[in-house]
């Protein structure tokens, strides 16, 4: 299951895994929401730790508009890791690194990103 972007969406997908529980065993999704919740939760943090730590992902329509080569955007999203080199009120300065051929090629993207658009 794809974890999305925003902490609300934790709790979509906590919903979601649980109307897939009634669908495989029966019952109700509220019979299933408590263990459903354990299981977004984790899998939120485990795309965070993967990411870097602070944070899971930035929001899609973001890295689209700040980064318009299709290459570039999926390199960000599905690649990189996020080191967060300065934090503000509003924003981080987010340096995304992705490692190629096996530690040979190291890529970095530097940009500002509202706090907003992360997760």
């Amino acid at each position: 299951m794809e974890m999305k972007l925003t902490k609300r969406s934790v709790m979509n997908n906590a919903w979601k895994i649980a109307r897939n529980g009634v669908k495989r065993f029966g019952g109700r999704a509220s019979d299933y929401i408590a263990e459903a919740m354990r299981i977004a939760w984790r899998l939120y943090l485990e795309l965070r730790a993967k990411k870097g730590g602070r944070i899971a992902g930035i929001a899609p329509w973001f890295i689209k508009k700040t980064f318009e080569h299709p290459s570039l955007v999926h390199q960000i999203q599905h690649e990189s890791i996020y080191k967060i080199k300065k934090d503000t009120e509003k924003a981080y300065l987010i340096e995304a690194i992705a490692t190629f051929e096996n530690g040979k090629i190291e890529v970095k993207n530097e940009f500002w990103a509202p706090k907003s658009v992360c997760v």
